[in-house]
C-alpha cells in the first residue's frame, strides 16, 4: 500500500463561532465554542489516511488530557502515531479560532508541545512513498525532511504555512510547494509581488523559490500550478455550502499527498484534493473528514 509521512503540529482546537470578526480593539460575542482536534500536520495526516493509503506522522503532544485526546482521535482516523512523542510537564498545543457566519477563519496558535518537534524524530520514520512538512513547528524539523525524502527517494511536498523562511536547497527540492495567495504574496516579498495576474504571480514564485512545482490555492477560485511544463489554473469543485472553511486547505494537502503516493499526477492529484477540501468546507471544524476520502484506482 502507498505510504505517505507526515510531520507536523498536532493541536487541540478552542473554536469560537462569530457573527463577524471583531476589528482591533472590538470585542465580539460568540455564539457557540467547541473543542476539536486540529494541528496542521495531524489534519493533513487525518486526510491522507481516509484517503486509504499508510500514513505514519511525527509530531509532538504534552502529558496532558488534550494530547491523550489527540492521539486517540488520530488512532481511530487510521493514522499510525508511534513516531508522536509525549513531552512531560508540557501542554499540548493550541489554536484559538474564530469562525464567521460567512465561514472564513481566523486562527492564532500556541505552540505547546510543537516546539519540541526535532529533525531527530525522523530516525526510525518508515520509509514513505510521499513526505508531506508543514511549517507550523518551525523551520528547523521541515528543513531536515528534503534530505530525508532524498536517503527515501521519496516525494517532497512542503506547505509554508504559516511561512517561514526557507533554506533554497529544501525549497527546491519541493514537488510541490503548496501555499495560499496571501502566503504566495508573502514569500515573493520584498519583490513586486502585487499583480492581477494570479498566473504570474505563480511563474514568479516558482522562479524565486527554483521549486520543481509550486501550488498556489485560492479557495472558490480553485488553484494554480506551475512545473517545468507550464503554468495552468485549474478550476474548484463547487461546494454545496460553505460553513467552516478552516479545514479546506489541510485537506487539500493531505488527500493531494495520497494521491501523489498512489503515482497519479499532480493534476488529478489537485483534482482529488479540491474534491475533498469542498466536502470539508461544508462541515464544522478544521478536520471536518467526511466519512472515507479513498481515491479510486
Amino acid at each position: 500500500m502507498p505510504k505517505v509521512l507526515v510531520l507536523g503540529a498536532i493541536n487541540q482546537d478552542e473554536v469560537a463561532r462569530v457573527s463577524r470578526h471583531p476589528l482591533p480593539g472590538e470585542t465580539v460575542v460568540a455564539t457557540g465554542v467547541a473543542t476539536s482536534p486540529g494541528g496542521k500536520g495531524a489534519n493533513q495526516a487525518a486526510a491522507a489516511a481516509a484517503s486509504g493509503v499508510e500514513v505514519q506522522l511525527i509530531g509532538a503532544v504534552g502529558d496532558d488530557r488534550a494530547g491523550s485526546h489527540q492521539l486517540e482521535a488520530l488512532s481511530q482516523a487510521g493514522v499510525d502515531v508511534s513516531m508522536v512523542r509525549r513531552v512531560m510537564e508540557t501542554a499540548t498545543g493550541r489554536a484559538f479560532i474564530c469562525v464567521s457566519d460567512a465561514g472564513e477563519n481566523s486562527i492564532v496558535v500556541m505552540l505547546g508541545a510543537n516546539a519540541f518537534v526535532s529533525p531527530a524524530t525522523l530516525h526510525g520514520a518508515a520509509t514513505p512513498d510521499v513526505v508531506v512538512g508543514q511549517t507550523e513547528v518551525g523551520a528547523v524539523p521541515v528543513e531536515a525532511l528534503g534530505g530525508f525524502a532524498a536517503e527515501c527517494g521519496a516525494r517532497l511536498v512542503i506547505n509554508n504555512a504559516p511561512v517561514v523562511p526557507l533554506s533554497p536547497r529544501l525549497l527546491a527540492a519541493a514537488d510541490p510547494l503548496i501555499v495560499n495567495r496571501h502566503e504566495a504574496a508573502d514569500m515573493l516579498r520584498p519583490d513586486d509581488a502585487a499583480t492581477a495576474d494570479e498566473l504570474d504571480l505563480v511563474a514568479r514564485l516558482r522562479r524565486s523559490t527554483g521549486a520543481r512545482s509550486v501550488i498556489v490555492t485560492l479557495g472558490a477560485d480553485g488553484c494554480v500550478i506551475a512545473d517545468a511544463a507550464d503554468v495552468r489554473r485549474l478550476p474548484a469543485v463547487e461546494a454545496d455550502e460553505v460553513v467552516d472553511t478552516t479545514g479546506a486547505g489541510d485537506a487539500f494537502v493531505g488527500v493531494l499527498a495520497a494521491s501523489l503516493a498512489r503515482g497519479r499526477s499532480l493534476d488529478a492529484s489537485a483534482i482529488e484534493a479540491s474534491t475533498a477540501a469542498s466536502a470539508v468546507v461544508a462541515r464544522h471544524g478544521a478536520r471536518a473528514v467526511p466519512g472515507t476520502m479513498a481515491l479510486t484506482d
